[in-house]
């Protein structure tokens, strides 16, 4: 086998010719150069896992932690905090039936017509049944209404929400005619609103077996196409508002009555 270093001698020849070179090189390379280098190279690369091991566990040991800890949580809290949340919901359910028993007796014993959607007013024992969402503008729908009690008017919010309840008793109807429409608040001018001497007169709302309170705080007598107070009905913080002709049994003026409720 030839080289550009010379001919390495085999004994099969018979001969020997030219220049006989021993790996003398490549003897010291490997015997004394290697057994240094892969001691050093295998440190170097545990090393190097090593510490690509503690940036893994650095950079994902959080979320990996966040996420054993919530499935535990969720596998072993989840039945507890389902049963604590449903004993809740039965216990307030059952007091909210309460209430609601509680308040149709309360009707009942006041001669209210229900609890579903009722007025009354303990000063001019003013006691009638509210039907809802009445178009104020549409004589003949209201006059409907008024002729079974008083009329909530269409686009005003209910009790317990934010902005103007607002109910009327009043009919555009003859003076003759008229009197049997608006005899439940005719008695509306008694009521005195708060002041720094006087508390306000009350007034109680049912409303879905929910019985709410209200303090009258203004009174005010208007013209009859004065319209204001349905305005903005929506908007604000809760109020009742109640509407009945004036002077009683005719049409020419309104007389406004504001209350805002008892918390």
């Amino acid at each position: 086998m030839f080289r550009k270093q010379g001919l390495i001698y085999d004994y099969k020849w018979g001969r020997l010719e030219g220049e006989v070179v021993f790996g003398v090189r490549a003897i010291v390379i490997t015997e004394l150069v290697l057994p240094l280098i892969q001691p050093a190279s295998r440190h170097i690369g545990s090393a190097l896992i090593v510490v690509g091991l503690a940036g893994f566990i650095f950079t994902f040991a959080p979320v990996a932690t966040s996420e054993i800890s919530y499935r535990w949580n969720s596998f072993v809290g989840t039945g507890l905090r389902q049963e604590k949340a449903d004993e809740a919901l039965i216990e307030r359910a059952r007091a909210e039936e309460q209430e609601k028993e509680q308040t149709q007796i309360l009707a009942q014993e006041l001669g209210v017509p229900n609890s579903y959607f009722s007025i009354y007013i303990p000063k001019i024992n003013a006691k009638a049944q509210v039907v809802e969402n009445v178009d104020p503008y549409d004589s003949k729908a209201y006059l409907k209404a008024l002729s079974q009690g008083v009329a909530h008017a269409a686009g005003s919010v209910f009790p317990g929400m934010p902005g103007g309840t607002y109910l009327f008793a009043h009919s555009s109807a003859p003076a003759w005619q008229s009197a049997k429409y608006n005899t439940v608040f005719y008695l509306l001018k008694q009521l005195n609103p708060k002041t720094q001497t006087y508390e306000g007169d009350d007034i109680y709302v049912f409303f879905l077996d929910k019985l709410h309170k209200y303090k009258v705080v203004e009174k005010q007598i208007v013209g009859p196409n004065d319209v204001s107070w349905l305005k903005d009905v929506k908007q604000g913080p809760e109020r009742l508002i109640l509407q009945t002709c004036w002077p009683p049994g005719t049409s020419l003026k309104r007389l406004i009555v504001v209350a805002e409720p008892v918390k």
